[in-house]
């Protein structure tokens, strides 16, 4: 997943840019259902709500007025736009990636 040290390598060793290219070359639409953004939460050590974990370390909360545990609305989370960056195209690549696993056989 191109975040945190591994993002950090990827730039300074200029492998970014083919990293890139190739998973988005390999984003298979058929894993866009199972993934965690879509059918769960993550949820911070100080209560805040992310879409995924990977949006936890990135610290992009939900999009939501209920980004904390304490303002919980199943409405309003269900009805949310997931928040989407490059990193991404990591979990829709191939069989895809997801908490449990591959998104699809």
């Amino acid at each position: 997943m191109p975040i945190s040290r591994f993002l950090d390598w990827l730039i300074e060793s200029t492998n970014l840019d083919q990293y890139m290219e190739r998973l988005v070359t390999s984003f298979n639409p058929s894993t866009v259902e199972g993934l965690m953004c879509r059918n769960m939460l993550s949820i911070g050590w100080d209560g805040s709500i992310y879409d995924c974990d990977f949006n936890q370390m990135l610290e992009l909360p939900v999009t939501s007025s209920a980004r904390h545990i304490r303002d919980f609305d199943v409405h309003a989370l269900q009805s949310r736009e997931i928040v989407v960056d490059r990193h991404c195209f990591g979990c829709t690549a191939g069989a895809g990636s997801s908490c449990s696993g591959a998104t699809t056989t």
